[in-house]
């Protein structure tokens, strides 16, 4: 008796990130690219800027929730400048960092990164990263080898959303149920972010409507493609939709793939008992030992379902809901 898609659409709506937290972080990004482009001594190396990331993809889930009681977004900012790849990356990093902080209207910066300029705000917190345009792409500063390196996140922004079209819609809302479900279940910091969304678009089934269903297919499906690779200690090289060459894993040591890969076949097993489940009470208690206290108990199923709330329940982007705590609260920013 597999629970109703409508449960699965209800948890989306709860781990969207809320209206608030979508207006901060627009106001903190215009903030940032608008001090930047008219900061006196940046102003002629700046070019244009725009947004990457997974805010950028729409495939975010709610914040953390902070210290301070506030939901703040982490949102990745790209500079384009005009720079050339024969500049050290340190001293690139380092201008950017002194535009950010100068002026009377400018920012504390909490570190200089590896590729980026890290700026927090009560608004958002936000990675600051300066690029220089090539015919196919950007070049992004490494001050830790002093390289510059390939990337093309617009690329990534279109290919995210070319899924979600091949899916039908449904492949962002399954991004966010498979980062809800690592938040929940956590088993190291990577794999995180865009590697996710790969996975999932190279093993959720395409062509499934139920959440649930393709949700368990997906897990099932990344344990039979890698699990046989991580007991032998092996990782597999996962081409860069954006650069075929360049493998989304590199910065996934052996030891967090492992980890990842077990906890997926942990889960896998539980989503197939929750689908095969003949009582829906019993499919309830499996599906929230997946995805935690927010995929609703059964008690609170009946109470909605008299409410009418299943009839209305949102089905991709756009959702709202109740601006709650959510759980657990480490690590910050948006996954």
């Amino acid at each position: 008796m597999p629970v109703p898609n409508a449960r699965f659409t209800e948890l989306l709506a709860d781990i969207e990130p809320s209206a608030t937290t979508r207006s901060r972080a627009s106001g903190g990004h215009t903030g940032v690219r608008d001090h930047l482009e008219k900061q006196a001594k940046f102003k002629d190396c700046y070019v244009t800027s725009f947004l990457s990331g997974s805010y950028a993809r729409d495939t975010s889930i709610r914040p953390h929730t902070t210290e301070d009681g506030q939901e703040r977004p982490d949102v990745d900012i790209i500079i384009v400048t005009n720079h050339e790849t024969s500049d050290h990356p340190d001293a690139v990093l380092k201008e950017l960092c002194r535009a950010l902080e100068d002026g009377g209207n400018g920012y504390a910066v909490e570190r200089i990164n590896k590729r980026s300029v890290r700026v927090e705000t009560w608004q958002a917190e936000m990675d600051v990263v300066p690029v220089v345009a090539t015919w196919n792409g950007y070049m992004i500063p490494d001050r830790e080898n002093g390289t510059w390196k390939f990337t093309n996140p617009p690329i990534h922004t279109k290919w995210s959303g070319d899924q979600n079209t091949t899916f039908d819609g449904r492949f962002k809302p399954l991004v966010k149920l498979f980062k809800w479900w690592r938040r929940v279940n956590w088993s190291g910091r990577r794999p995180k972010g865009f590697v996710l969304e790969v996975l999932v678009g190279r093993h959720a089934p395409a062509d499934e409507t139920h959440y649930g269903a393709a949700f368990a297919q997906l897990l099932s499906n990344i344990h039979t493609a890698y699990g046989a690779l991580a007991v032998l200690d092996r990782k597999p090289f996962i081409a860069d939709p954006a650069d075929p060459s360049n493998d989304i894993l590199s910065k996934v040591s052996v030891a967090q793939w492992k980890d990842f890969v077990e906890k997926v076949r942990v889960y896998a097993d539980i989503a197939r008992r929750a689908q095969a489940a003949t009582d829906m009470e019993e499919a309830t208690r499996q599906w929230r030992r997946v995805f935690g206290d927010r995929f609703k108990s059964t008690a609170n199923v009946a109470k909605a379902a008299t409410s009418g709330i299943f009839a209305t329940a949102p089905t991709q982007a756009g959702y709202t809901f109740p601006n709650t705590d959510a759980t657990p609260k480490t690590p910050r920013g948006f996954a």
